[in-house]
Order: C-alpha cells, then sequence, then structure tokens
C-alpha cells in the first residue's frame, strides 16, 4: 500500500494562539506527525476562514503519510451549530469521518474519559460539559464581556482594581507593579492603553497579578479570588443545565501555571457543586483529546457501524 493510499487518523486543537495537529496510523495507532503552528488572530477570521486552515493545515500535513479516515477538530470560537456547519463543510468535502468540536471539549478526551467538564484558562476562558449524547459550553465571551479566569480579563480586572485605588487614595502593590511592566506614571494612562493596545499583549502580565498576591496585595487577591469564582459558577451553571460535571479537567497557561488560581478554583467548585467532584490539571496537550476520539470513531466503525455512544461509565482504550 502506498503513502497515499494509508489510513490515518488526524487530531487537531485548534486554540487561540496555536494549532496543534497530530496525525496517527489507523493501522497501528502509531503516531506519525506532532506539528504546532502559530494561529495568532484566530479569533479575528471568519469561520469560513478558519475552515479553509482546518483543510489546509490536514491536506499538507497528511501528505506523506496518507489518506485521513477520520478527522476530529476542537476548535476555539465553535460556539455554535451553525459555527460548526461552516467550520465542518470543507474537511466533510474531503474526507469520510469528520467531528469538530469545540476545543475545549477536548481535555476531558484528552484526560481518557468521554463524559466530564472541560476547563479552559489561558488567554481566555470557557467550560465544555457532556450532557447526555450532547455538549454544552458556557463562557468564553471574550475580554469585554468574560473570560474569567483568563490572562486577558485578570489583568483587565486588575487594571480596574489599581484605578479604584487611586479613587480612594489607597496604596496597593498592585499598582506599583503594573504602571511599572506597560511604563505608564499614573493610573489613568491605564484606560488609553488598553483601549489602544491588543488585549494579548496586556496578557502577558498576568504573571505579575500572581506576584503582587504573593507579595501581600490585598486587591491582587480580590482579583484571583473573584476569578476562581466565576470559574467555578460557569461548572455549576453547567450543573444545572444537566452537564457531567463528576470529574473536571482543567487546561491553560493560566490554571496550569498558576497553583493559587487552581487551588482556589477546586475550592470555590467543590463548595458550589459537592466535595465528590474530582478536579485534575490535564497532563497531556488537549490535541491528544481529538485523537483519541479519532481512534475510537475508527475502532468503533470496525466492530459495527454505529453511533459514537459509549456507556458514560467507560473510558476509551488510548
Amino acid at each position: 500500500m502506498s503513502n497515499s493510499e494509508t489510513p490515518v487518523l488526524v487530531g487537531i486543537d485548534a486554540g487561540g494562539s496555536k494549532l496543534h495537529i497530530q496525525v496517527a496510523s489507523a493501522i497501528d495507532g502509531i503516531l506519525l506527525a506532532d506539528a504546532v503552528h502559530p494561529s495568532s488572530g484566530w479569533s479575528n477570521l471568519d469561520d469560513a476562514t478558519r475552515a479553509d486552515i482546518l483543510l489546509s493545515v490536514v491536506e499538507t500535513t497528511t501528505a506523506s503519510f496518507g489518506k485521513p479516515l477520520v478527522v476530529v477538530a476542537g476548535v476555539h470560537g465553535n460556539d455554535s451549530p451553525e459555527q460548526e456547519a461552516v467550520l465542518r463543510a470543507p474537511l466533510a468535502a474531503q474526507y469520510p469521518t469528520v467531528r469538530v468540536l469545540n476545543d475545549s471539549n477536548l481535555l476531558i478526551l484528552a484526560h481518557g474519559k468521554i463524559s466530564g467538564t472541560g476547563v479552559i484558562a489561558g488567554t481566555g476562558s470557557s467550560a465544555t460539559a457532556t450532557v447526555g449524547d450532547d455538549v454544552v459550553t458556557v463562557g468564553g465571551w471574550g475580554w469585554i464581556f468574560g473570560d474569567e479566569g483568563g490572562a486577558v480579563g485578570i489583568v483587565r480586572d486588575a487594571a480596574k482594581q489599581v484605578l479604584e485605588a487611586y479613587d480612594l487614595e489607597e496604596k496597593d502593590l498592585l499598582t506599583d507593579v503594573l504602571l511599572s511592566h506597560f511604563g505608564i506614571k499614573h493610573p489613568h494612562g491605564l484606560t488609553h492603553l488598553f483601549s489602544t493596545v491588543e488585549p494579548r499583549e496586556w496578557a502577558q502580565a498576568a504573571r505579575l497579578v500572581f506576584s503582587a498576591a504573593e507579595q501581600g496585595s490585598p486587591r491582587a487577591r480580590k482579583v484571583i479570588d473573584a476569578h476562581a469564582l466565576a470559574l467555578a459558577e460557569l461548572i455549576a451553571l453547567l450543573k444545572r443545565r444537566g452537564g457531567d460535571v463528576g470529574t473536571i479537567v482543567c487546561a491553560g497557561g493560566v490554571i496550569t501555571g498558576q497553583p493559587s488560581l487552581f487551588s482556589a478554583f477546586t475550592r470555590e467548585v467543590r463548595r458550589l457543586v459537592g466535595s465528590a467532584t474530582e478536579v485534575a490539571l490535564l497532563r497531556d496537550p488537549p490535541v491528544a483529546g481529538a485523537l483519541n476520539l479519532a481512534r475510537h470513531i475508527h475502532t468503533t466503525s470496525l466492530a459495527a457501524p454505529t453511533k459514537f455512544d459509549p456507556p458514560v461509565a467507560d473510558r476509551i482504550t488510548i
């Protein structure tokens, strides 16, 4: 069998800053390709352009290895059936089986389960839970309206704390830290900065908010606790909507890199939805969840041509 005819499986994690793709053999499961491409500006693209990029990356990456049988893509910004249809169309026109999910849905799959909740808190934030055969995503509304727990949202609210402290003539380490980082002499300069600078650039200051909290800043601590609570409230909302919150898997540079946020989030989740909930950090990259599902779909199709619908208690065989 030539390379062009060799069956392969494809998993994609298309996030706000990078696109991660993995290709594995459909015959023996061996990983054939593992590549990361920058996707800066992804959030500003329309869905048709995103769909074309997904198709191009699959075609380019698999060209040397074989013909994709199953393609699973977790896509940041895929928040409605209408968007999913647009994102899926070019891939579905070329390959036999295509699934397009929200990128946060990959987390529980990468954790080795088929049911549960995934939370992303990186540049932005969102949470996705399985609800029977379906999934529900909440949050992820961008830095203007939300993204609590994400770097941009944290820095936005830290700036608000600095401005409030100024109005109250209150001294707080957070003020000195942020003004120094951005090279601003007066708190009022933050309003100009945040209205003219790309939000991903201010996101880099998130680590300073955590550092200020560790050094005793009450206002920095207030921001972190508020964002941990807001993330936990997304979990409570998913539970009210019938989501499986028995296992919660967290990913994203902020929540995985800042133990104080993860600890506060875990505490609030257990207070709001129950102490039996498992809250874990994702150990494998989210793209592994896409490839896990692609493998499962392929294996299931070989056994019987039925819908992907394993019992909730089952685990994906990786």
